[in-house]
């Protein structure tokens, strides 16, 4: 789906300053269909990752090819945006208009779609994020949770093959934290659609294909969640908090209670203990 070939970027701080060394030949591979959560905190590379894999920014040398072809080259442009669909932290950031319904269609729209089709789209991503009923509401009025949910909407009507969403639920409430993360991986396990979803929340993590740590701009974990949360030490030392079962598992490793496999949700957690029981 997506390949990042031994990509090099730097950024500057001010202006005239010089540039800071943030990817030095990194390299990634993002498989169609797959869900796959980037972690790490601030400055360690993940959201200027996420601008590399649809070409609003682009390596100073190597290359990102999506579906084969190369952000860099200007021609691909059009279709590179059609088929990774970018949602950022702030969704006031990506909301044009209004009205709910008009602002999933502005995408549809700029494509040049006849008004049918148009229409069709709009239903069909209002219903896939669960806002069919808020189709004539004003934008102004919504919850963050909700303005998130028509951010997403917006990028399906594009038809997209891949979702990638830049840490969308850091300004959010747990309601709304959990309304956004049900409807990315209901797209993902219903539709097949590809999500890289970008985050600070290892919680958010568990229930993944795939979990990637970066590390000032490197790889520093890559594997499935149960693989990659059973790296304590490492992840103790980026500062990242575990899931809360994983905490709770270790604490009980300490202390000399071992259970038969590193739990990562509260119901994970619950059904290891009872097989502790007698």
């Amino acid at each position: 789906m997506i390949h990042i070939e031994d990509i090099y970027f730097s950024y500057s701080v001010e202006e005239d300053s010089e540039p800071i060394p943030l990817f030095e030949g990194l390299s990634l591979t993002i498989e169609q269909g797959s869900f796959t959560t980037i972690l790490g905190h601030n400055g360690s590379g993940k959201s200027t990752l996420s601008r590399m894999l649809n070409g609003m920014l682009l390596p100073e040398q190597g290359r990102v090819l999506v579906q084969g072809m190369d952000t860099a080259d200007e021609q691909n442009q059009l279709n590179i945006r059609k088929t990774v669909g970018l949602v950022f932290q702030n969704p006031d950031n990506q909301i044009v208009s209004s009205i709910v319904e008009e602002d999933v269609a502005f995408g549809p729209e700029n494509l040049g779609l006849a008004p049918d089709k148009i229409r069709r789209r709009v239903d069909q991503a209002l219903a896939a994020v669960d806002m069919t009923e808020y189709a004539t509401h004003s934008t102004a009025r919504l919850s963050g949770g909700q303005k998130q949910r028509i951010a997403i909407a917006g990028m399906l009507a594009m038809h997209p093959k891949c979702l990638v969403l830049d840490e969308p639920t850091a300004m959010l409430d747990p309601k709304g934290r959990r309304e956004v993360l049900d409807t990315v991986r209901r797209l993902n396990k219903e539709q097949g659609m590809t999500v890289v979803l970008i985050t600070h929340y290892m919680e958010e993590a568990a229930t993944a294909d795939r979990c990637i740590v970066m590390e000032q701009g490197k790889i520093l974990l890559d594997g499935t969640p149960h693989q990659v949360f059973s790296h304590r030490k490492e992840l103790e030392q980026t500062g990242l908090t575990m899931p809360a079962a994983c905490q709770l598992a270790f604490l009980l490793e300490d202390r000399g209670i071992t259970l038969p496999a590193l739990p990562l949700t509260e119901q994970e957690c619950i059904t290891a203990l009872e097989n502790l029981l007698p």
